[in-house]
């Protein structure tokens, strides 16, 4: 059987009988030795309609989600009406297995990508040891900051996940961030470090262009300027330097695909200046394919006339 959050119920169950001149069974208990010394014990019930001489006797045995896993050994012990007693050890066995959980584990997975309202972050913290609170605190590239309560959403204190949704800002700085966790065993105790991962966050960028001009004579070429900005990993917003950019055009046709006609770098400030041929009448445009620390990016299109 296998245990996760809720308890996990064992039927435990005896077949009893008496000689015919012996007394009668007055009650019988079970004692359930598990992993590292784990005990517990408890009274069975006669099944109704049987007799006290000749009977089944039972019980269900709760077993708290934090109860370890592996083998667990059942023995019986009967009284008599006249007090003797009767051990049978060994009797019977089972074995509990646990669900595999995380100690720390981040939704969506990494890369989280940032949007332009802001991005939530989901921590799970699996703790299998007593807790009584927990947090958890991201912390970016740049050293800021962001700490959340943890609330316990599965299981108990003793055994359970503990969840929370964690805001970042549209502002969030762009690489690697560290989550680290924190608990306390019981009220007014000392914080105790948990679990840390860590997760990439790619930030949004963004284009300036113009394009001049956008009527043509055929031959003719069109320049595109701008520049290529983001949030900085030193949490500052600026320029992208050194980014390979793609011209981009798509003729005025059902079903044209884009083409790439032209490319360039950005300059030490995010800055840029490329030109473009237009054969025919169509869309021209500026796309980058992003990096590690910054999603994919278009500009604005501009429609190209030739005369």
């Amino acid at each position: 059987m296998t245990s996760d959050f809720s308890p996990v119920s064992v039927l435990l169950v005896t077949h009893l009988k008496s000689g015919a001149k012996a007394p009668w069974t007055k009650g019988v208990q079970a004692w359930v030795t598990g992993p590292g010394g784990w005990k517990q014990s408890l009274t069975l019930k006669l099944w109704k309609g049987q007799s006290h001489s000749d009977g089944n006797w039972s019980n269900w045995l709760s077993l708290p989600p934090h109860a370890p896993a592996g083998s667990y050994s059942v023995g019986f012990l009967a009284t008599s009406s006249t007090g003797q007693k009767a051990w049978r050890g060994a009797a019977a066995s089972f074995t509990v297995g646990k669900v595999g959980h995380a100690p720390l584990s981040v939704t969506p997975g990494s890369p989280v990508t940032m949007t332009a309202k802001g991005r939530d972050v989901t921590v799970k913290f699996f703790s299998p040891t007593r807790t009584n609170a927990a947090y958890t605190t991201f912390t970016g590239p740049n050293g800021k900051t962001v700490t959340t309560g943890l609330s316990l959403v599965a299981g108990n204190v003793n055994y359970g996940m503990w969840q929370a949704s964690v805001p970042l800002p549209v502002t969030s700085a762009p690489g690697s961030w560290r989550v680290s966790t924190a608990y306390a065993a019981a009220p007014g105790s000392g914080w105790r470090a948990g679990p840390t991962t860590f997760f990439a966050l790619r930030q949004l960028s963004a284009f300036t262009v113009t394009a001049k001009p956008t009527t043509i004579k055929r031959g003719s070429p069109v320049v595109l300027s701008g520049r290529l900005a983001g949030r900085l990993p030193n949490g500052g917003y600026g320029g992208l330097a050194k980014r390979r950019l793609q011209v981009m055009f798509r003729w005025n046709a059902g079903g044209a695909n884009p083409q790439k006609i032209n490319s360039v770098t950005t300059d030490a400030k995010g800055g840029f200046r490329v030109s473009g041929y237009a054969a025919r009448p169509g869309w021209m445009w500026v796309a980058w394919a992003g990096d590690g620390l910054y999603q994919p990016g278009t500009s604005r299109g501009f429609w190209i006339t030739i005369k």
